[in-house]
């Protein structure tokens, strides 16, 4: 985009053809529809189409290939903001790279789109990203390898694409006031090892990553942001990421340079950094999670863990192949056949969904939020939202008196719900299900009830109704992976309270449990 005036402006108070004689770019415009309305000429080139074809056309529609991409990413941002977007994107029918400017208002956008390829090296431009990419690819697909040789390699990899001669993987100790540099790589001259530390106030951009939770981009720091000089280090250019763990900032994934940059860092760059610090803050976070495998219920963690990575893609592969025999040679089946591999894939399927429930058991101390004050009200509104399709399907009827607050998981507290819900409108029998859901205070506890008055369950197998894959019907008589209750007791047992059945057949069921009350003072 040329010309001194700023186009946003000019886009809001004149119409499209009104600004061509400012621009020497492509320029085009869509309603809210997503629906040309006008192009000039340079885009009628860019699209390789003719404007008359294109006007009153839905873009996406027309070029599948700018959708799930910064073209159709940013129009929609733009959108929805009502807020000017620049970027940079690549359009594979030009082979070319465009400047992207979006201005936005109530019912339509106007776009300005400038070639930013140089022909003398767009092509070595382009392979160089390309490369980049490649060799991230594979230090993040090897497995086999330490994570702190990949976490060392990555650091080589992106230094190079973005063009500085530093990089550090920090993590920052709040209550020591320092920083630790846990992955290094530097000059061979520069003396900073792995395990060196250094007060955070020494380096002050990395603590406006920490603070702020944004990346910060300076391509000549003491011109753009003087505040954060360091005199210590002098640090001059600067690309840095917060790296996430659990939600807090674990440290800093940073690039930078003793001397200010010659060209500002490409919106690529800054993409790539970002795209590699989400990878390396899901490997630790995962790593953080193996330890709390290990200290918590270490031997059923670790098997969940496992087998939910293990066996899930082999069982997957076992359906898709009996599948696939099914398909091409079903005429050459008999009914016994076919038969016996239906029996194949479902029972592939429900080992799939046992060992994502035997997961989900396991993670109920480790994944769950900090209990606070939750209104049961609120949570089981949400739960009969979700189940409002069988609600309707059975004409199930469910009675709720008010319901308290407590301290708990709302999430956790939903999944209970949920369990015992659809547990009550399963086995209903014959009639449409009638549940009714109530609580009563005693003490600093309230007992949350939910009665049924289905098909009941023999009082002798009370107990074994909460245990992990036991379940008290056939796969014929009722669908399930028999983890739903033992993850209700859990859950139960994580909010300090218990959980216990009464019933007789025939005679209906009430699943109690008890959850600590919410200090009043917190209304």
């Amino acid at each position: 985009m040329t010309g001194s005036e700023t186009p946003g402006e000019t886009s809001r108070q004149s119409s499209p053809e009104d600004v061509l004689e400012r621009v020497t770019d492509g320029v085009f415009a869509l309603d809210e529809d997503w629906r040309f309305t006008y192009l000039n000429d340079r885009a009628e080139t860019m699209f390789q189409r003719d404007r008359a074809e294109l006007r009153g056309k839905v873009i996406w529609e027309e070029f599948p290939v700018m959708t799930d991409s910064p073209f159709q990413w940013e129009h929609e941002r733009a959108m929805e903001t009502q807020e000017p977007v620049t970027f940079e994107a690549h359009y594979p029918p030009q082979d070319s790279w465009f400047e992207v400017r979006v201005y936005p208002s109530e019912t339509d956008l106007s776009v300005y789109v400038r070639d930013i390829t140089a022909p003398d090296d767009y092509e070595q431009e382009l392979e160089e990203r390309e490369q980049a990419l490649r060799r991230a690819y594979e230090v993040m697909a090897a497995p086999d390898q330490p994570f702190s040789q990949q976490i060392n390699s990555l650091l080589d990899v992106v230094r190079t694409a973005v063009g500085t001669k530093f990089a550090t993987l920090s993590r920052v100790e709040e209550d020591a006031g320092e920083y630790i540099f846990e992955h290094v790589a530097t000059p061979e001259e520069v003396d900073l090892e792995p395990g060196d530390t250094t007060p955070m106030e020494t380096l002050p951009n990395c603590s406006h990553v920490v603070e702020t939770e944004e990346t910060l981009v300076l391509q000549d720091v003491k011109a753009e942001a003087p505040e954060l000089a360091d005199p210590e280090w002098g640090i001059a250019c600067y690309l840095g990421t917060p790296v996430i763990v659990h939600g807090d900032v674990y440290g800093t994934f940073c690039f930078y340079g003793m001397e200010p940059r010659t060209e500002a860092f490409s919106d690529w760059q800054v993409s790539f950094v970002g795209l590699l610090s989400q990878w390396v803050s899901n490997e630790l976070e995962h790593k953080a999670y193996e330890r709390e495998l290990k200290e918590s219920n270490k031997e059923l963690e670790q098997f969940a863990y496992a087998t939910s990575h293990d066996l899930e893609e082999p069982l997957r592969m076992v359906s898709s192949y009996l599948t696939l025999i099914d398909q091409r040679y079903s005429d050459d089946l008999d009914e016994d056949g076919r038969e016996f591999i239906d029996f194949a894939v479902d029972g592939a399927d429900r080992m799939r969904d046992m060992i994502a429930g035997l997961l989900e058991y396991s993670r109920v101390d480790t994944r769950g939020d900090p209990l606070e004050p939750v209104e049961l009200d609120a949570v089981l509104e949400d739960v009969c939202e979700d189940l409002q399709v069988k609600i309707e399907e059975t004409d199930a009827e469910i009675v709720t008196e008010v319901l308290p607050r407590v301290e708990g998981d709302s999430d956790q507290l939903r999944q209970v719900f949920q369990n015992l819900l659809d547990n009550a409108i399963e086995y209903s029998g014959e009639e449409s299900p009638r549940v009714h859901v109530s609580a009563e205070r005693t003490g600093d506890e309230w007992t949350v009830s939910v009665r049924d008055e289905g098909i009941g369950i023999d009082p002798a197998d009370a107990d074994r109704v909460f245990d992990v894959f036991q379940s008290l019907h056939t796969q014929e008589e009722a669908a399930g992976t028999g983890i739903g209750l033992a993850l209700c007791e859990r859950i139960i047992e994580r909010h300090g309270g218990e959980i216990w059945v009464e019933s007789g057949l025939g005679e209906g069921t009430t699943f109690s449990c008890t959850l600590p009350a919410a200090d009043e003072s917190d209304n």
